[in-house]
């Protein structure tokens, strides 16, 4: 923020340039009025569920949303479902949306896939994957308590695991103690953050991938897990929706019952498995860096004419 606010902002002044684009930050406080500013808003969950953040980066997340707003001729966004709540929680006028779709990120890694599973103690096919930060706003505390519930279903002998990749965020305290009271902590997996070619070996061989969040702006790891051909279960929020379509199995992210049900289910169902696999191969073909950049040119281009 102090480079952004201080020395970008000198050099908005000093050596203006005919559009600056803001693809992940903050817009500088101080640049001159000629120039067309264009800015990505990835969410404004903060603003919609502010009990999942900490009450500082709300405040925080909300001024720079406002000055982005006040600032910027032009406001992407990588979904509809951001759009409808950019309009909704700011009443920002539609035609100043524009709307790109990202893309899966993660390559799919060609590396000693036995010497990575037995290094995160894992079997082929048999533990559960996520991939976030860990905290309330990704639900993580739900899908600790609705493994709890599967394994309970299961028996402790069923060799399923849960793999909860990536560091805490807010929230840390809940799930600890979460996995501590249903007494499942020889059978989850925290290797904190994930390097790509274990992220991607991780994601290939597992049982299914866990997307529980209860905000998002788009939802990459959703594409990222189906291109690697791995069965979807996520929470049916309009983000999700919008990403995943018929290829995953959407829940109720506030339903524990629920989610446990449908973990079940892609534990037992081969056959559904495969059905979701295939769906997912064909739905991330829908999305690509390509088309996110042609429009995101044609949109630039436009604030020159």
């Amino acid at each position: 923020r102090g480079w952004t606010h201080g020395r970008l902002s000198l050099e908005m002044v000093l050596w203006p340039p005919n559009v600056l684009f803001v693809p992940g930050h903050e817009i500088p406080m101080f640049m001159r009025s000629s120039i067309a500013a264009a800015t990505t808003v990835h969410d404004v969950a903060f603003k919609i569920l502010p009990e999942v953040y900490e009450p500082a980066a709300v405040r925080r997340q909300d001024i720079a949303v406002c000055r982005a707003i006040g600032r910027a001729k032009t406001l992407f966004v990588p979904s509809n479902a951001t759009k409808h709540d950019l309009v909704y929680a700011y009443h920002v006028d539609g035609k100043r949306i524009v709307v790109t779709p990202l893309a899966p990120t993660l390559p799919v890694a060609e590396v000693d896939v036995e010497e990575v599973l037995r290094r995160y103690q894992v079997g082929d096919g048999q533990y559960i994957f996520a991939m976030s930060r860990l905290e309330k706003k990704k639900n993580t505390l739900l899908l600790v308590r609705a493994f709890a519930a599967l394994k309970r279903k299961l028996g402790h002998a069923h060799p399923l695991t849960l793999v909860l990749g990536g560091p805490f965020g807010f929230g840390e305290r809940d799930i600890r103690r979460a996995i501590t009271e249903e007494q499942i902590e020889g059978e989850v997996r925290l290797p904190g953050y994930l390097n790509d070619a274990d992220a991607s070996v991780l994601l290939r061989h597992a049982r299914c991938f866990a997307w529980p969040s209860r905000a998002e702006g788009f939802g990459i790891p959703i594409l990222e897990a189906m291109a690697h051909g791995t069965p979807v279960i996520a929470s049916n929020i309009p983000s999700s929706i919008e990403v995943a379509g018929d290829a995953a199995r959407l829940v109720s992210q506030h339903d524990i019952s629920a989610f446990t049900r449908g973990l079940e289910t892609l534990v037992h169902d081969s056959a559904l498995c495969e059905r979701y696999r295939q769906a997912g191969f064909v739905r991330v073909q829908a999305f690509s860096w390509d088309r996110c950049a042609t429009e995101t040119w044609k949109a630039l281009r436009a604030l020159i004419r």
